[in-house]
């Protein structure tokens, strides 16, 4: 069963307040509150930390895949001003055969991963060619580097599973 885009964007949301949440383990919620504590946790939350740190939750999303293998079967490169695409292979981790019945749920982001946070357009499907690969087509305006931040669901798993599932891939448009 497919899910739709504000699903997989709750998703995407809980995972980031859980791991925020994670920050007052030892400060407010927790059993160490004393006010250098408080004081630290306010801190770990500043913007500035968590972009100087790479954030938790990017790092959560750096993992590598837990139920999956992603290849890149094309080009990284693309062209600027014309509708491209990147073909994908997916592999089950433990069997190494082909996933035909995926869901492979893909979102741009200009720079690098959770860099920028300036997402080109909303999250989409690529299109499953029933082989196991799967085709991600999109159109860039601007040269540079992008990321292709790609979440699989597969078959009879929950879409919890897509933050399990997930590697970014890089893009050079010229």
């Amino acid at each position: 069963m497919p899910f739709n885009k504000t699903m997989i964007v709750t998703v995407i949301a809980i995972a980031a307040v859980v791991t925020i949440a994670g920050l007052f383990s030892n400060t407010v919620f927790g059993l160490g509150c004393s006010p250098t504590s408080m004081m630290q946790g306010w801190k770990d939350l500043s913007t500035n930390s968590m972009m100087e740190s790479g954030g938790m939750m990017s790092s959560m999303m750096n993992q590598v895949p837990k139920d999956v293998i992603i290849k890149i079967e094309s080009s990284q490169q693309v062209s600027v001003g014309k509708e491209d695409q990147i073909k994908l292979l997916v592999l089950d981790k433990n069997t190494g055969t082909p996933l035909t019945d995926a869901q492979v749920t893909v979102g741009l982001e200009e720079g690098t991963p959770m860099g920028t946070m300036n997402m080109v357009g909303e999250m989409f499907d690529a299109e499953n060619l029933g082989d196991g690969t799967y085709l991600v087509k999109f159109t860039l305006d601007s040269p540079g580097y992008y990321t292709l931040h790609t979440h699989v669901i597969p078959a009879g798993k929950s879409m919890y599973s897509m933050m399990e599932n997930h590697m970014d891939i890089g893009i050079i448009a010229k």
